[in-house]
């Protein structure tokens, strides 16, 4: 008997606890003249105080191609309805209850720029629940999922900064109706994203004047600024590092000597690879109709360059293997610079290096060369070698002497064109750094051309 008495006396609290928020709410919800419909106001000439107060906890999803922005976020609504106010030592202490979304009044705040309809608007019925206080203040707090546009400016990818405006306003209802007010949550926002980073998450309100019926209506508007960082290091190397290594591969066929049956092929397995390499890229850039991301441009540009490595590789090799003498080689002047100072200068065998190693001699005359080749050596003993003063035109033959000229030349604008498309190259390195570094227009959001 003593058991069930003691459990009766800790029950009771809970059963009072239950009545007494059972008759406020029939006290403030049910008194006369009451009707959710109507602004919370003794006083139908003052406005109601809406506050709303976000947190965003995760984002979802940020969609370059499409240009919009998924966050969840917690969004809490507070007001006072003058109406519904008690005296806590009338209902045993109790100084709140639980109300629901059609039983009182509750602002009509939308998302603009939302992307669903369905997440427009801020309280709806499935919202969750809204607690009232005996002074007639009111909370409603809930988790919010929303999807917005959010314009993008891709030019800096991927080492850009982007601004994603929430912006939130009332429906229909201007500041003599409705004071609106947007701050941030009292516990910081924080994004967990592999490829994002939260910088700044602030809160900004607003005031439009509008003319309607010859009367001016002022209208408030909460706007939430999310910056976000990307971190460029998965882009890095997937697409920055690839694409160079097979841009400069290419580039590389020049080392290659002119007859070497395997130059063509590897000039041709870079570009395939590169082009390959484009269409896996097309997947992961985003697109933009106005200022292409730089990194576009940067591989567009060493894509052209790769390509042109080809052609370039045949002409070279047309001028070692083709049948007609180099024309230029006929002016003095370009035979020398072709022949002498610009291997020279390229660090490249000269003409007349070349023809040492592979004929004899040359004395230090410009026009004297020593020769004696193994034909003219007798086979059944070896003599010293025999000094034939003669021109170098005099001593070899037509042929010899153009394969000779043809080689060098060949491999003279081997080098020549390898410097061109490396310095090329290299100019365009330093207007994409340049570009990348620049200040103008890097602090250009969407937050600056919306608001």
């Amino acid at each position: 008997m003593e058991f069930y008495v003691f459990l009766l006396i800790i029950a009771t609290p809970a059963f009072a606890r239950k009545n007494a928020e059972g008759r406020i709410r029939e006290y403030v919800l049910n008194q006369p003249g009451y009707s959710p419909r109507e602004r919370p106001v003794l006083n139908a000439s003052d406005p109601v105080n809406v506050t709303l107060s976000l947190q965003i906890y995760a984002m979802v999803d940020l969609n370059e191609k499409d240009q919009t922005i998924t966050t969840a976020s917690w969004i809490t609504l507070t007001w006072r309805d003058e109406r519904l106010t008690w005296d806590p030592n009338e209902f045993e202490g109790s100084d709140n209850v639980i109300v629901y979304y059609d039983e009182i009044w509750t602002p009509s705040i939308v998302l603009t720029y939302a992307v669903k309809l369905d997440g427009m608007q801020v309280v709806t019925v499935d919202r969750g629940t809204i607690k009232l206080y005996y002074d007639g203040s009111v909370v409603l707090g809930t988790p919010y999922i929303q999807t917005t546009q959010c314009q993008m400016i891709i030019y800096y990818f991927p080492f850009d900064t982007q601004t994603c405006l929430l912006i939130f306003t009332p429906e229909n209802q201007s500041t003599k109706e409705l004071n609106f007010t947007t701050t941030t949550s009292w516990y910081p926002s924080s994004i967990v994203n592999n490829q994002w980073e939260l910088l700044a998450f602030t809160a900004t309100n607003y005031q439009a004047d509008l003319e309607f019926s010859e009367t001016l209506h002022t209208f408030q508007t909460g706007i939430y600024s999310l910056s976000l960082k990307r971190d460029p290091n998965y882009y890095i190397t997937t697409i920055v590092i690839p694409s160079t290594l097979l841009c400069l591969m290419s580039y590389a066929t020049f080392l290659a000597p002119p007859d070497s049956g395997e130059r063509i092929g590897l000039g041709v397995s870079m570009v395939l690879g590169l082009t390959v390499f484009q269409l896996l890229v097309t997947n992961i850039l985003p697109t933009a109709s106005k200022n292409a991301p730089i990194i576009s441009t940067y591989l567009t540009n060493t894509f052209v360059l790769s390509c042109l490595a080809v052609p370039f590789s045949l002409f070279n090799i047309t001028i070692v293997y083709g049948d007609s003498k180099i024309s230029v080689l006929r002016r003095p002047k370009f035979r020398k610079l072709l022949l002498e100072t610009l291997p020279r200068l390229l660090f490249l065998t000269t003409y007349r290096e070349r023809v040492q190693e592979d004929f004899g001699i040359v004395s230090k005359d410009s026009d004297i060369v020593t020769m004696a080749t193994v034909e003219e050596l007798p086979t059944n003993k070896v003599q010293p070698m025999q000094t034939i003063p003669a021109t170098i035109s005099e001593t070899l033959g037509y042929q010899e002497k153009k394969k000779l000229e043809a080689r060098i030349v060949g491999l003279v604008m081997d080098r020549l064109v390898l410097l061109c498309f490396l310095i090329a190259y290299m100019i365009i390195v330093i207007i994409v750094v340049l570009k990348f570094n620049s200040t103008s227009g890097m602090n250009m959001t969407w937050a600056d051309t919306a608001v």
